[in-house]
């Protein structure tokens, strides 16, 4: 079953968005999500972002919904604490709260740190001796510090930390940044918070690269503190983003329903130009015996189970059209609806069954149908909500993105049946594996707001970005094993280097 990999826990939409966004792009799927819905839509998403809209909350309250985040998502392979680029709100009380949510549920044996890593260099935010800069001006020189809701003071990153907490900090300069060692510089101490300068986006992942290093050495558990960059650079670096083939969509699959000669002859053009699988299916027979359509099921999951991308899994229809008009009435009426129940019942098997050199399936990475009445069937069958149209492929053929189900997100491309020449279908597979490639998904955004009683209410929005769907692994900078009750109390205190 799909759960959860990463949680993010932003204190604003706009960073949240931001954020899920940098996830999205490594094929991961991702829902911007009210807190109070968390628990809910672990099984759904890849990467969970959560927005406490804590920014101008108190320093406890802020806390207290960042610890209550963790713990209903709680296990995940990584946690992402993310922070404003200019360091505004409640910075130490949530990199606090983070921590100690986590320390809590992983053994006491094991290492726990927050990974603080402010710089955002594609913005201009960078941290250099431990200070943030803003387009290479101090953060209290810049028009922050008259923010009349969050003056900044100071561009010391520790002393903004210090204001609300306590926690112990080791500062990483760029020497070790840009140095051999820096796997070792770490690992060096035992303080909960390891600050980072960077000054580039390359700066940022030899950070990251290294933490997933330092964790496949000694097991530390990383909380990654940061505006975005360095969270998604980690998850990377560590794997998450690849559990399921994320780099790599599924195979295409193709809902032929429509019999006529030109289907046909465009099949045989597809058959001559691209890898293709066939699952034939006998009209007559597959409408009279349920029995044979379980047949089908198996052979269509078995198929979708063993294609790699670019190769296409085509069901369709074998007898001819003129056969078809001639079943009885009620067949006629019955073979569109009992082909899609078939094609949703063996995308459900295909995800459930290993492929043939043991790695979990992905689910198809794009979906082809002709003929109308096919298409309506399939796409009830899939508890698709919307057929978002992206644009069209030729005329009469649309290609766009599902939305709703579990093709959710998936490209999709429709064709009539009696459209196009010899080389339609060509075409409109063509339009399918570059949508794919570059996998449309809607990030799901809860726009949330604080009510009277701290609850949030919650409406949903979405936003493009690209690539969709990863899988589940509990292997990362987080915890591989079951959480355990803390054996003593949790302490941020300790050395400054």
């Amino acid at each position: 079953m799909r759960v959860a990999e990463v949680l993010v826990v932003a204190d604003d939409l706009t960073g949240a968005n931001a954020t899920g966004a940098r996830f999205a792009r490594l094929g991961m799927r991702v829902g911007t999500i009210a807190p109070a819905r968390v628990r809910e839509v672990l099984t759904a998403y890849d990467v969970i972002v959560a927005n406490t809209g804590s920014r101008q909350s108190s320093a406890e309250e802020a806390a207290a919904r960042v610890g209550s985040v963790v713990a209903a998502a709680w296990p995940v392979a990584l946690v992402v604490k993310r922070t404003d680029t200019t360091l505004r709100g409640n910075v130490g009380a949530e990199v606090d709260a983070a921590w100690g949510a986590v320390r809590a549920r992983v053994p006491s044996t094991v290492p726990v740190r927050a990974l603080f890593v402010p710089a955002f260099p594609a913005s201009g935010r960078v941290t250099v001796d431990g200070r943030q800069l803003l387009d290479g001006v101090p953060l209290e020189r810049t028009e922050l510090a008259v923010d009349p809701l969050d003056p900044m003071t100071t561009s010391d990153v520790v002393a903004i930390l210090r204001r609300q907490s306590r926690a112990a900090v080791r500062h990483v300069p760029l020497r070790h940044v840009t140095g051999t060692g820096l796997v070792d510089a770490l690992r060096a101490g035992d303080e909960p918070v390891v600050l980072c300068d960077a000054l580039t986006e390359e700066h940022l992942v030899a950070i990251a690269r290294a933490a997933a290093e330092a964790h496949r050495r000694d097991g530390t558990v990383w909380v990654s503190v940061d505006p975005g960059p360095a969270g998604a650079l980690l998850a990377e670096a560590s794997g998450l983003h690849d559990r399921r083939g994320a780099g790599a969509p599924g195979p295409l699959l193709a809902v032929v329903g429509s019999a006529t000669a030109s289907t046909r002859r465009q099949l045989e053009v597809v058959a001559g130009t691209a890898p293709v699988r066939f699952v034939d299916v006998d009209a007559a027979r597959f409408c009279a015996d349920p029995g044979h359509r379980s047949e089908v099921v198996g052979s269509l999951a078995a198929a979708l189970t063993g294609a790699r991308f670019p190769e296409v899994v085509v069901v369709r229809t074998t007898t001819a059209a003129t056969d078809v008009a001639e079943l009885p009435e009620r067949a006629r009426r019955d073979l569109p609806a009992l082909l899609a129940e078939v094609v949703a019942r063996a995308i459900e098997d295909a995800g459930h069954t290993p492929a043939p050199d043991g790695t979990p399936r992905s689910r198809p990475g794009g979906l082809f149908t002709t003929g109308g009445e096919i298409t309506t069937a399939v796409l009830d069958a899939l508890d698709v909500r919307v057929f978002e149209v992206r644009g069209e492929v030729l005329p009469l053929a649309v290609h766009g993105v599902l939305d709703g189900g579990p093709l959710d997100g998936v490209p999709v491309v429709t064709k009539g049946g009696l459209v196009g020449d010899d080389s339609a279908l060509r075409s409109c597979l063509e339009q399918l594996r570059e949508s794919a490639r570059e996998r449309p998904l809607r990030v799901r955004t809860e726009v949330s707001e604080p009510d009277a009683r701290g609850g949030t209410r919650a409406e949903r929005s979405g936003t493009h970005v690209s690539r969709s769907e990863a899988g589940v692994h509990r292997d990362g900078p987080g915890p591989t094993h079951d959480p355990e009750p803390p054996t003593h109390p949790t302490d941020m205190e300790g050395r400054r280097s």
